[in-house]
């Protein structure tokens, strides 16, 4: 929220409500004697007293005395500890404290004014929403599910719908800018089951709770703690140390410890390390328990008003939170960020400021409290685990050197040392007899399972209504019947939906059941996705029919639908042999394009062009490559086709697009899938896309698969390849549908021919080569055209005086014979130039 800058006069820093040249670029955190020792500063002739108060401050790996760089260090990991490089003519020296006291009184002005902001705001909040659940109360007309009319307003109407609270004790929907502009208060949620205050043993949650007990009545929120099994001790005795102090000023304020009913080694054993990818630890831990503990009456999930401690400063994601959000990490949550602005030195200021305890591991050098271990942390912090608390780390290190080595690592320290295990993105070394195979999707899904952990339809009725038994039955989705029959085996067995092809969200549904089915472990993550209470997890997984809404929550909340079926799949090899390549979530649009052909001598040279040179141009620059306009994305050179393309764009773009997208079909991943897979006059909506594109790629992510074809789509929309070459034609407002496209110019039709023989290296080729059932790439794929106006072309092209090719259609022949002197790109020359 301020500047900081040195304070050499007491040691410490002070603050700035201006950037002056004393400026710190980055916000510094104290050093206390306790790290000092760690880094062994006292056995290279150092002295420093132990006290509560910081000696020094550290800026990243760089240490500072009353603002003079001291030394830095380098090297820390699980295994080492790092060395320190002193500066030139530092010499051991006799370290004083920070002055506290005149720190404090030097910053009190300005931490006044913060802290003071941060209890408006959280009294303001409460406030808001606690008269909220008055209202609410007040008359049966106010319980209906604003929340629900507002999103179906949102959809009907294209514009950002607002609840909101009439002066007449009733709620009211409005446009948001409406609501905005008439000073409304804008409400996330009509009914707030109950107010809580996050804590997590780190210093933010903490200031945070110290926030809420001077602005909001004790009997009125509630203190949580979840201890993930495995917690820094020290975080776990700053809990205890924390209840009894607030116990003792406000003995009806409530605290609670959150715990999953299985130890987290245990599901280590059975889900493998987490890591970058597979998170699983702080939905199952932490999330899952948290949110079990908060149910209401039927088993419902409580509507929850959290205030906790998040922080722009911590990071780029955070930095784009809003103050109030609902849904950040679950749907029925409420988020309100008090100090969401503040920086570190804030936080620490405030702590001195009211003599807090401050979590031992802080004091000890972890730059963030978390968990012992965890893939997200840095090497220093688990240097700074392994050296204080081994015993507890060690059989969590002992699990990821046991995994390493199974997996044939050579030098097992190194591997971990570097933070390798962390990057863990299949279950390929987790041993596990289970297994699910999708061995159909069309016309039936036909999928096999073995060693299933709970009976293969027990997530069936979370998708529709079912009838039947163990081994045949109904399933009613979206007012259609689909039957289905289950061959069961000794160890497994077999499930088929029957011509369920025309559906790929309900195969995409389908196959999510079955894998928790096939993997559940009783978890409870997807327990807390139910919003009726519907589903149990513990003891056993049941779900009630009766309060079923089929929301689709518990199947739809992770990809494959379960977390230990994500993290133990072992990636599969991809069918079309091409990985899907991302653009950034952006698609080739006509106008970058039209500016590139008219400014292609300087386009990269300069930044005229407009586009983000991070996000956007990388994006073009790779569609361009696939279209074969650019030579490679390092050089960006225009190639001899792109050269040709450059001519005939003044006089005839749309063969240029023609050409465009007759390229991409053979070079973009998803333009080849698109082209081979998605019929024409066929209705489709973007999310069955992404269905099947998930299940032709399945080593590919959900968000990749996500990324790419929105990318696709906004190709389709944003040039005249979905419009006028009728590749993406709108049937309804989510609707979509491929048409063949018959005004295929005869340059674009004799270029696809000599592309597709280019690419079979042949020069001879029959009209059935392109238009058998068995074809999947070509003329046909791309465009759809009809099979008498490619016959017709191929009359037209092969009489021409300087003929690209010769077509013997008479007496039952269907030969086409190209000239040996020719490729795609001289074809086009001699047709359009």
């Amino acid at each position: 929220m301020y500047k900081i800058e040195w304070d050499k006069e007491t040691g410490g820093v002070i603050l700035n409500t201006r950037v002056t040249n004393e400026t710190l670029g980055i916000t510094p955190r104290p050093v206390f004697y306790e790290e000092l020792d760690l880094l062994g500063l006292n056995k290279l002739g150092w002295t420093y007293p132990h006290t509560d108060a910081p000696l020094m401050w550290a800026v990243n790996k760089q240490y500072y005395y009353r603002g003079q760089r001291i030394f830095e260090t380098k090297g820390a990991n699980i295994y080492s500890k790092p060395t320190l490089e002193f500066c030139k003519d530092v010499a051991p020296m006799d370290l004083q404290p920070v002055d506290l006291e005149s720190m404090l009184a030097k910053t009190s002005d300005l931490m006044f004014v913060l802290e003071n902001e941060a209890i408006e705001f959280i009294r303001d909040t409460f406030t808001a929403y606690s008269r909220v659940n008055r209202t609410f109360d007040r008359a049966d007309s106010n319980q209906l599910d604003f929340e629900a009319l507002a999103a179906k307003a949102e959809k009907k109407q294209k514009q950002k719908m607002a609840v909101v609270k009439q002066d007449c004790d009733s709620f009211d929907i409005m446009p948001l800018e409406t609501a905005k502009s008439e000073g409304k208060r804008v409400l996330l949620s009509t009914k707030i089951d109950r107010f809580i205050a996050s804590f997590s043993g780190g210093k933010d949650s903490q200031v945070v709770l110290d926030l809420c007990t001077r602005a909001i009545p004790p009997t009125d929120f509630e203190v949580i703690y979840s201890d993930t099994g495995y917690e820094l001790p020290p975080s776990l005795e700053l809990y205890d140390e924390v209840k009894r102090y607030y116990k003792k000023r406000f003995p009806s304020l409530k605290f609670h410890i959150a715990r999953n009913h299985e130890s987290v080694l245990n599901y280590w054993d059975k889900i493998g390390t987490p890591s970058d990818t597979h998170r699983w630890c702080c939905s199952i831990m932490k999330t899952a328990p948290l949110y079990r503990m908060l149910k209401v009456e039927g088993n419902k999930q409580a509507r929850v008003l959290t205030f906790d401690g998040v922080r722009a400063e911590e990071s780029t994601r955070r930095s784009g939170y809003n103050r109030i959000g609902k849904g950040v990490k679950h749907s029925t949550v409420i988020n309100a960020s008090p100090i969401l602005f503040w920086n570190s030195v804030e936080i620490f200021l405030y702590l001195f400021r009211y003599d807090l305890p401050i979590n031992l591991a802080y004091r000890q050098g972890m730059t963030r409290v978390g968990c012992l271990i965890c893939p997200f942390s840095s090497e220093w912090n688990d240097m700074i685990s392994s050296v204080k608390y081994t015993n507890k780390l060690q059989p969590f290190l002992y699990r990821i050197e046991s995994i390493v080595r199974k997996s044939g690592v050579s030098d097992i320290k190194e591997y971990i040392e570097a933070g390798n295990w962390k990057r863990r993105a299949g279950g390929r070394e987790i041993k596990s007899d289970t297994a699910l195979v999708i061995r159909s999707t069309k016309p039936h899904l036909v999928v096999g399972v073995k060693k299933n952990k709970k009976n293969i339809l027990t997530w069936i009725p979370a998708i529709g209504k079912v009838v039947g038994d163990a081994s045949r039955g109904e399933l009613f989705y979206k007012g259609k019947t689909y039957s289905y029959s289950i061959n069961s085996e000794s160890e497994g067995g077999e499930i088929t939906f029957y011509n369920t092809d025309s559906e790929p969200l309900l195969q995409g549904l389908i196959k999510r059941a079955l894998y928790k089915a096939t993997f559940c472990i009783n978890c409870e993550a997807c327990e807390v996705e139910c919003p009726t209470g519907a589903l149990k997890i513990i003891p056993e997984a049941i779900i009630d029919r009766n309060k079923c809404i089929h929301c689709h929550r518990c199947l739809n909340f992770h990809e494959l639908g379960c977390i230990v079926a994500h993290s133990l799949k072992i990636t599969e090899q991809n069918p079309s042999k091409m990985k899907l390549i991302g653009y950034n979530n952006f698609g080739l649009n006509e106008s970058w394009l039209d500016f590139f052909f008219k400014n292609s001598d300087t386009y990269f040279s300069n930044t005229d062009h407009g586009l983000n040179v991070k996000e956007q141009l990388p994006a073009f620059v790779k569609w361009m490559v696939h279209a074969e306009i650019l030579t490679d994305t390092k050089s960006k050179k225009l190639s001899k086709l792109g050269e040709l393309l450059k001519q005939i764009y003044e006089d005839n773009p749309r063969l240029v697009w023609e050409v465009i997208w007759i390229n991409l079909a053979y070079n973009s991943p998803i333009v080849q899938w698109y082209t081979s897979s998605m019929s024409f006059n066929t209705d489709f909506t973007e999310s069955e896309v992404r269905e099947l594109v998930k299940n032709d790629f399945p080593e590919a992510s959900a968000t990749t698969v996500k990324n790419v074809v929105y990318a696709l789509f906004r190709t389709l929309k944003e040039s005249p390849i979905g419009d006028e070459l009728k590749q993406l034609e709108a049937v309804e407002k989510l609707s979509f549908k491929r048409e063949p496209y018959e005004e295929l110019s005869r340059e674009a039709i004799a270029y696809s021919v000599y592309k597709y023989a280019d690419i079979k290296g042949i020069k001879n080729l029959r009209v059935q080569d392109l238009y058998g059932q068995t074809s999947t790439d070509g003329i046909v794929s791309q465009f759809g055209l009809p099979k008498d106006l490619f016959l017709k072309a191929l009359r037209s092209l092969s009489s021409d005086n300087n003929r690209v090719l010769v077509a013997e259609l008479n007496m039952g022949l269907d030969h086409i014979t190209l000239r040996d002197d020719l490729t795609c790109e001289k074809a086009l020359t001699i047709l359009s130039i």
